[in-house]
């Protein structure tokens, strides 16, 4: 296989695990939060460096994940949450995960699955990487109604993980407390230690330039119907002030079905249709949640120009700190009344929220200090499995120069981890990640960009890794094999001429 210089790229390679729920009968995936979070990841990572590639494990197909970056690796999921965050199949699971292929980190956005993927990565293929995760939800007593809910398996996940994110400080600290119910305090300052706040934030170019000045009386509710949202008590305050006026519209996207209100409409359309909608819209509504995460259909109209009114609520307040925030129901109506009729003041609200997103949300920002947890998390994978890499050293030795003779030929040529593995004869039980790591260390050794792992050797004219002490311990190495190879060598001439 012939490589171009350009492809040469020491790849950070991770398996992202999902937590799918929109992908019932007659849903689309695309709009299921798993999706739309991992690709703006994706896309906002690739635009400050060009090193990984994501392995994504999905149900089926998803075009919009279709990234130069990216592979999709089909696993059937169950999506109902009780069965889809208790269900893991170990045998198909790693037939999923092909030989080929090498992962060094694993990014679990499903927790609650975590401990069984580690076991089945360690114990039963050979690949030994890091992990972190993100978590889109937790079976908190505040806001499931499951009569066995998840939450121990979340945690059993979460300290199999380095680290995990969550959407707010206020989330963190309500699974630290439910937690304190069933764990010690050492396991506590664990949890804390490894749950991370990360606000999610907004892509950059989706932030309009300007606010619409002239908005139709539109109140948008563009979060999910669901108890948790407390959209039933969303309708009935609508329902009181729809009594006191009849000049409004209730625009409420995610409403399944018809609604026998007559302010309500359900428009829907692409995403270019989402946006456009918000635009219009004089103000939008995010009600008290039991949840306490992110909002990302508030921060989805702030960013198209929209001001909300807020639960008062600290969760709302590490959203946006200058809303209009309400905590009863006739506050909520003297806001909305005053949005309504207050072109001036609902102005400048808007154009106060559009820079304080501009200045405070922008995802990108956020999202370096995932790229640099990364590069730590590979740098802190272990090297050694029980000692039989120190004990084989000279196997080490070997591969490297396997990889340098290839990579000096005329043409450079590179090796697959199974063209590695076959020359050693090596089976699917070797303990493979530990020799990746140390091959990649040596600083002219590369694993070349592209689907499939490839190593090769790429002496550079930059030689500042000569300077390293894995440069220099690979010296050592290689030099006293050499002169191994060298004492063989006369002997066999020296018997040749006797």
């Amino acid at each position: 296989m012939r490589i171009r210089m350009k492809d040469h790229k020491n790849m950070i390679r991770i398996l992202v695990y999902p937590n799918i729920t929109h992908n019932s009968r007659g849903q689309d995936i695309e709009a299921d939060s798993f999706v739309q979070v991992i690709k703006k990841q994706i896309l906002l990572l690739n635009e400050i460096r060009d090193d990984l590639w994501f392995y994504l494990v999905l149900p089926k197909k998803v075009n919009s994940l279709q990234i130069s970056n990216t592979s999709q690796l089909i696993y059937p999921l169950p999506t109902y949450p009780p069965t889809m965050r208790s269900h893991f199949d170990v045998d198909r699971f790693k037939k999923l995960i092909p030989h080929n292929l090498d992962f060094d980190l694993i990014f679990s956005h499903l927790p609650e699955q975590t401990h069984a993927i580690k076991n089945t990565m360690y114990n039963l293929t050979h690949h030994t990487p890091n992990i972190f995760g993100y978590c889109h939800w937790f079976d908190l007593k505040e806001v499931v109604s499951w009569n066995v809910d998840s939450f121990l398996q979340n945690i059993t996940g979460l300290l199999s993980c380095n680290r995990c994110y969550v959407n707010t400080e206020y989330q963190k600290q309500m699974v630290l407390r439910q937690a304190s119910d069933h764990f010690n305090s050492k396991t506590i300052r664990q949890l804390d230690d490894i749950l991370k706040v990360h606000h999610l934030g907004v892509d950059e170019k989706d932030i309009v330039k300007s606010i619409n000045t002239k908005p139709s009386k539109i109140i948008v509710f563009n979060h999910r119907t669901h108890s948790y949202k407390n959209y039933n008590n969303f309708i009935k305050i609508m329902d009181k002030l729809w009594k006191e006026r009849q000049d409004f519209e209730v625009w409420i996207p995610l409403l399944d079905g018809k609604s026998n209100r007559p302010y309500i409409i359900t428009d829907k359309g692409d995403k270019n249709f989402y946006y456009q909608k918000l635009q219009e819209c004089c103000v939008g509504f995010s009600p008290k949640q039991t949840y306490g995460g992110w909002s990302v259909a508030t921060t989805d109209g702030m960013m198209n120009g929209v001001p909300y009114i807020m639960y008062d609520e600290d969760y709302y307040k590490e959203l946006c700190s200058v809303s209009d925030f309400f905590k009863k129901d006739d506050d909520v109506l003297d806001l909305l009344n005053r949005y309504l009729d207050d072109k001036k003041y609902r102005n400048n609200k808007a154009r106060e929220i559009l820079k304080y997103t501009k200045k405070n949300l922008v995802y990108k920002n956020t999202i370096k200090e995932m790229s640099e947890y990364m590069n730590q998390l590979v740098l802190d994978i272990p090297v050694t499995i029980g000692s039989h890499l120190n004990e084989d050293i000279d196997v080490l030795s070997d591969l490297y120069r396997l990889i340098r003779n290839k990579g000096k030929r005329k043409v450079p040529q590179s090796y697959s981890k199974n063209e590695l593995f076959k020359t050693r004869g090596w089976g699917r039980g070797m303990k493979w990640t530990p020799y990746r790591q140390r091959l990649l260390s040596h600083g002219a050794i590369y694993d070349v960009r592209g689907e499939e792992p490839r190593y090769m050797f790429v002496p550079s004219s930059n030689e500042d890794y000569k300077q390293t002490d894995d440069y220099k311990t690979w010296l050592s190495l290689i030099r006293k094999q050499d002169k191994q190879d060298k004492k063989v060598m006369s002997k066999i001439r020296k018997s040749r001429i006797d």
